[in-house]
């Protein structure tokens, strides 16, 4: 089978069948994302304890939004791209392609300057103490040096997806992990580095998978390669990347922020607390039980986004084909698994965090952490499948090109909520208000996210041409 045949899979089989081809792969490559985290926190937990765990979790925000520039890219081009090989401009869709690789070069340049030049002033405003910041600056340092490979890795994936190759996309990621396992024990095991080892480690990691995916591009057999004279500006690209990429980047950039509050209202809240309750560092404690939550929080995180990644690249070529039935059938199915998921997900979790948590936690002096982060994980789910529901349509506006709907969805969620819930539930709730903010945000913004549901099933009707989009015939 050519790569044209491939591609034309999307406008002819089965929904169900591609939904499961290309979301499976994604997830896979999300959970194994999610897993690197995961595993470089445990090995950081337990070599350098709760200063270095506390450490790594100051940098969120910073870190947060360089992942915010490379899912922008990378999810702008991945739309782009799915939409020209729909209409069958297989060029234009190359053009896009060198247009992100230049991009990710000059962001990448741009954070290691930033980050380096202010990376103190930084910390400070995220409310890392004077005991945490030699540790902080040493890791970040090592992480905004690598800041290309970074936006590299969790972006080219993406273009892999589009042009129907999900399983290399997964290999590329797990290549990534498997090797970030590797020098986290090489560095922080072996050789016993600093927490600067266990950034290394990561960056390395992340220069293996990108010279991996520029091989496919550059020698392999893909359909798209990487050509030297579209790797340049070109404006008109550009914008349409980031007007398509646009929600993602103000999810995370507001992520960013917020991070940043969580930490300082966690900083002050968890210093009250441990004051109240007579244990020391309370505000270190409690943000490093944070950082906890926050990569086991990721692994139920990160699957979703590899579900709305499988169905982008269905729904995008379908959007620029008209196939309008498929398109309906694919959000369907789409919201059903997330909602699921998210379920399922839900009940183990506020069922036994205990479990879950524990091989995280630092092995000396760690229990006051283990019951501050289960108490946070608890609060943290009950409205989870619902917040599931709103990220399923927020990428699904993604994939249409309706950029300015899937931006309203996140705003109303991140800024308009949430941010004034971190500020004002903690004066009435002390630290149990960081924890009660986001699942209430969740549920408030449920509403209007199921409003802007409805409408667009309509609207899918009436271009289909059908009285009811559950009756038609579709292939599963």
């Amino acid at each position: 089978m050519n790569y044209d045949e491939k591609v034309r899979r999307l406008e002819t089989h089965g929904v169900g069948h591609l939904l499961w081809e290309f979301s499976l792969p994604a997830i896979f490559a999300a959970v194994v994302n999610a897993l690197q985290g995961i595993i470089n926190r445990i090995f950081v937990g337990q070599t350098l304890g709760e200063i270095g765990m506390t450490a790594v979790t100051v940098t969120f925000p910073i870190i947060t939004i360089m992942l915010a520039v490379g899912m922008t890219i990378g999810i702008g081009s991945n739309t782009l791209i799915s939409i020209r090989l729909g209409e069958k401009k297989n060029k234009e869709a190359e053009e896009v392609v060198g247009q992100s690789l230049f991009l990710f070069m000059l962001f990448g340049i741009g954070f290691m300057l930033f980050g380096l030049l202010f990376q103190e002033p930084l910390l400070r405003l995220f409310g890392t103490s004077d005991r945490v910041m030699p540790h902080a600056k040493m890791y970040l340092s090592v992480m905004v040096c690598g800041a290309f490979f970074h936006e590299m890795s969790f972006g080219v994936n993406s273009f892999l997806r589009s042009e129907g190759k999900p399983k290399t996309a997964m290999n590329t990621t797990v290549i990534m992990v498997l090797l970030n396992v590797f020098f986290d024990w090489l560095f922080l095991i072996v050789l016993h580095t600093d927490i600067w080892g266990a950034a290394l480690a990561t960056i390395l990691a992340q220069i293996c998978s990108s010279a991996w995916v520029a091989w496919h591009y550059i020698y392999g057999s893909t359909l798209l390669r990487w050509r030297w004279k579209y790797i340049r500006w070109n404006p008109k690209l550009a914008k349409e990347v980031f007007i398509l990429g646009m929600p993602p980047f103000l999810f995370q950039a507001v992520t960013c922020v917020i991070q940043a509050i969580q930490i300082r209202q966690i900083a002050y809240y968890g210093h009250l607390y441990g004051e109240k309750h007579g244990f020391e560092n309370g505000g270190d404690t409690a943000i490093g039980a944070f950082g906890i939550v926050f990569v086991v929080w990721m692994l139920t995180v990160f699957p979703l986004i590899g579900l709305n990644q499988g169905a982008q690249s269905i729904i995008g070529y379908n959007i620029g084909a008209k196939h309008y039935r498929r398109v309906a059938r694919t959000l369907k199915l789409t919201l059903i698994s997330a909602l699921v998921f998210a379920l399922v997900c839900s009940v183990i979790l506020f069922v036994f965090p205990e479990t879950i948590l524990y091989p995280f936690v630092p092995q000396q002096d760690g229990e006051t952490m283990l019951m501050l982060g289960c108490r946070a994980v608890r609060f943290f789910v009950i409205f989870f499948p619902i917040g599931a529901l709103v990220m399923a349509m927020t990428s699904y506006y993604q994939a249409i090109g309706e950029a300015k709907t899937a931006i309203v969805l996140s705003l109303i969620r991140q800024a308009v909520m949430l941010i004034p819930a971190l500020i004002f539930l903690p004066l009435y709730f002390g630290l149990d208000g960081v924890w009660l903010s986001l699942p209430l945000c969740d549920a408030g913004t449920f509403l209007p996210a199921a409003v802007l549901l409805w409408m667009e099933w309509r609207r899918l009707k009436t271009l289909g041409g059908l009285k009811t989009l559950e009756k038609v015939q579709e292939p599963v």
